[in-house]
């Protein structure tokens, strides 16, 4: 029996072209570039919201310091917010420092025993997403201002 040959344009070809590749290349960025903002924004209001959760927090312990301490300041009626922040540490309502993100300030009335957070843009310009809109600007200043 003579083996039958087929000839060399019926054989089949194994792996990819060179434009199948391409194709799978191209396909790979237009998902990234749609899929990349979308983490970068979570990722803003993430941080808006870390922050204004440890505001909360900060501020409950303060009011259980001063339930605790007969009104008093932590601190002192002088001190600053991060001395106020060791005098809570120290009493054990807070179990470590407050991480602050880049760019929000503590601004700490002793007298009143009030703690706020400000957005100070000159310290880092990428505002976090604080309203929920999308982007950062100066709107998500003053959402911030009110919390």
């Amino acid at each position: 029996m003579n083996a039958v040959r087929r000839p060399s344009s019926a054989r089949t070809a194994s792996g990819f072209t060179l434009i199948e590749i391409l194709i799978v290349v191209v396909i790979l960025g237009i998902l990234a570039a749609i899929v990349i903002p979308q983490f970068a924004s979570a990722q803003s209001s993430a941080r808006a919201t870390a922050m204004r959760s440890q505001l909360g927090t900060v501020r409950s312990q303060i009011a259980a310091w001063q339930v605790q301490n007969h009104g008093r300041v932590p601190g002192g009626a002088s001190g600053t917010a991060e001395e106020a922040m060791e005098q809570l540490i120290e009493d054990g309502f807070l179990t470590r420092t407050v991480y602050v993100s880049s760019g929000f300030v503590w601004i700490w009335d002793p007298v009143m025993a009030e703690l706020e957070i400000e957005y100070d843009v000159t310290i880092d310009p990428s505002i976090p997403d604080a309203d929920g809109d999308g982007d950062g600007d100066a709107d998500d200043v003053a959402v911030i201002r009110t919390w």
